[in-house]
C-alpha cells in the first residue's frame, strides 16, 4: 500500500472547506480516538509538537498521526473517515475505496456471510456507536445506525424473502421485514403491532435525521440526543429482528 498516495486522496476530502468533509485539527483527533484510546486531545497534542519544534500544519500532523498507527488499525481509520465523508462527496469517497482496496491492501476487508447476524455482532456495533458518541463524532454515529439496520435487515430478508434479496434502500427493505414479521406473529395469535409497526417508523426517521444531519441541529447537544436516541432505537429494532433470526 501506497499510503503517501492514499493520505493525499483522503486529505483533498477532509480538506474541503466550508462542507460537512472538512475536519479541523479537534474532530481529526476525535475520530483517531476511537481507535487509539492513548491519542492525547487536539490542544496537548498541539502544544507537544510546539514543545518538540514539530509543524503544527494540519496536514503535516494528521500524517504523523496516521502513519503512527498500524495498518490494520490505520485501514479502519480510512474506512471510518470515508463513511463519513461519502454521503456528502460520493464519487470521491468511491475513488479513495477503490484505490485502498486495488492497491495490494495487505488487510483485507473480512468477508461476514449476510446471515451471520448474532447478539455478539450487534453489541460491537452498539460498542462502535458509543465510542463515536463519546468522542463527539455524531455524523459517524448516525452512519453506523443506519449501517446496522442495512445489514439487519438484509440478513432478515436473505434468510426468510430471498426472492427479494436485490433491494438495497433501507427505507423499503425496513417494510419487508415489518410486514413478514406481521404475518408470522398473526398465525400465533393476537400481538401489540404498534411494536411491530415502529420498525419503519423508527428506521425512517434514523434514514431521513442521518441524510440531512448537518441541518438538522442547532448545536451540539441536538446532535448528542439525536444520535443517542438512534443508538438506542436501533439497538431495540436489533433485538427484536434478531429473534426472529
Amino acid at each position: 500500500m501506497n499510503w503517501i498516495a492514499a493520505f493525499n486522496r483522503l486529505f483533498l476530502l477532509l480538506d474541503k472547506s466550508n462542507t460537512p468533509a472538512y475536519h479541523s485539527g479537534n474532530s481529526f483527533i476525535k475520530v483517531i480516538q476511537q481507535y487509539d484510546r492513548e491519542q492525547p486531545s487536539y490542544s496537548l497534542y498541539i502544544k507537544e509538537r510546539n514543545n518538540r519544534g514539530l509543524s503544527t500544519s494540519r496536514k503535516d500532523f494528521y500524517w504523523d498521526i496516521l502513519i503512527g498507527l498500524d495498518d490494520s488499525v490505520r485501514l479502519e481509520v480510512f474506512r471510518t473517515f470515508i463513511d463519513i465523508i461519502s454521503p456528502h462527496f460520493p464519487i470521491e469517497t468511491d475513488e479513495l475505496k477503490s484505490y485502498l482496496l486495488s492497491s495490494g491492501n495487505p488487510v483485507p476487508q473480512v468477508v461476514v456471510p449476510q446471515d451471520n447476524w448474532n447478539s455478539e455482532k450487534l453489541n460491537t456495533l452498539i460498542k462502535k456507536i458509543d465510542n463515536a458518541i463519546d468522542q463527539q463524532n455524531y455524523n459517524h454515529s448516525m452512519t453506523l445506525s443506519y449501517t446496522c439496520l442495512e445489514g439487519l435487515y438484509k440478513a432478515y430478508v436473505y434468510k426468510h424473502l430471498p426472492q427479494s434479496s436485490q433491494l438495497s434502500e433501507l427505507i423499503p427493505l425496513s417494510k419487508l421485514v415489518r410486514d413478514d414479521i406481521t404475518t408470522k406473529l398473526n398465525t400465533i395469535g393476537p400481538f401489540p403491532q404498534n411494536m411491530v409497526t415502529s420498525i419503519s417508523t423508527l428506521t425512517s426517521a434514523i434514514g431521513n435525521s442521518r441524510n440531512g444531519f448537518s441541518d438538522s441541529h442547532f448545536d451540539n447537544e441536538s446532535n448528542k440526543w439525536l444520535a443517542s436516541y438512534s443508538r438506542d432505537l436501533v439497538n431495540s429494532i436489533g433485538r427484536l429482528i434478531l429473534h426472529f433470526l
